[in-house]
């Protein structure tokens, strides 16, 4: 029960990939409110919640892949009627790798057009 719980809590990483989007965008920027408000009561800004540096967006992977994805393997392996739940969940790990090899493409392409 405990499991299931925590992977309705979750859902939306078995939503449709804009909808998951959607979510994680927002969850960032809740993030980012947090962040400006320790910032502005002088106090050091918890990570994941400075918008300087990268937040939950560029965190995915590894949420996936530490969080998300056991989580959703251990609930399918006991309720197997639940396999297109953790199917969604895999595409929209997938559409944070593409994401992620966009960035590191790009990056590149940046690094090595910098010296023109």
């Amino acid at each position: 029960l405990q499991v299931a719980i925590k992977c309705a809590d979750l859902g939306h990483l078995a939503a449709s990939g804009p909808v998951h989007v959607r979510w994680v965008r927002a969850l960032e920027e809740e993030l980012f409110l947090q962040g400006d408000r320790e910032r502005a009561a002088g106090l050091a800004v918890s990570p994941l919640m400075d918008r300087g540096r990268a937040g939950v967006t560029r965190s995915q992977l590894g949420f996936f892949d530490i969080v998300a994805l056991p989580l959703f393997r251990s609930f399918c392996a006991r309720y197997p009627a639940a396999e297109p739940m953790l199917a969604a969940v895999r595409e929209n790990y997938a559409l944070w790798r593409a994401e992620a090899a966009r960035r590191k493409a790009a990056a590149a392409a940046a690094a090595d057009g910098g010296g023109d």
